[in-house]
């Protein structure tokens, strides 16, 4: 996963924030995804792949995380949107 004091950190965030704003989707961004920090990577993250912006491959690079985590990070997500619904990433 990557590190908060990774260099490339702030550069792939607002990278991802782009590309959900270029959407038109960014007013359904919460506020956790508003500065870089690696909580907020992973919001973006997770957003961008329930909306269909991002693949898994597109996140396990902005991640920095192998295949094995990427399958567990993803697996979360849908268990957590199975058990809360729509609207939770």
């Amino acid at each position: 996963m990557i590190q908060p004091h990774d260099p490339d950190l702030a550069a792939c965030f607002w990278r991802l924030r782009g590309l959900i704003a270029q959407q038109g989707v960014e007013q359904w961004l919460q506020e956790k995804g508003s500065a870089p920090s690696v909580e907020g990577l992973v919001y973006l993250c997770k957003f961008g792949f329930f909306t269909g912006l991002l693949t898994k491959a597109q996140i396990a690079a902005a991640l920095k995380i192998p295949r094995n985590e990427l399958k567990a990070l993803v697996k979360g997500w849908y268990d957590d949107h199975r058990a809360r619904g729509c609207g939770t990433c």
